[in-house]
């Protein structure tokens, strides 16, 4: 079951959405690659945990490698990871 809570929205620049509420999520904890591997070794497989935690360690590797490439990686079901970039200001012309 996913676990809600309703906030009101206080943001009094997007006027349509202003005093309304909206569902948001409700996280109640965050597990790690080490919490991961445990959980997924139990579900009938023949892997350890030791190998699965290898796996995960060395895809994240591997996604960060091509990512820092220019590449989207796309994991079914589950997200695409690309670069991004978060600029302060703007520049006023295109060499600056």
């Amino acid at each position: 079951m996913i676990l809600i809570k309703l906030a009101k929205n206080k943001n009094k620049t997007i006027k349509e959405a202003y005093g309304k509420y909206y569902a948001r999520p409700v996280v109640t904890e965050t597990i790690g690659i080490d919490e991961l591997a445990e959980h997924m070794s139990s579900h009938n497989t023949p892997f350890s945990k030791g190998a699965i935690k290898g796996l995960l360690t060395d895809m994240v590797s591997c996604v960060k490698e091509l990512v820092l490439q220019n590449k989207a990686v796309k994991i079914d079901n589950l997200a695409i990871f690309s670069i991004g970039i978060i600029n302060k200001m703007g520049a006023a012309s295109i060499k600056e």
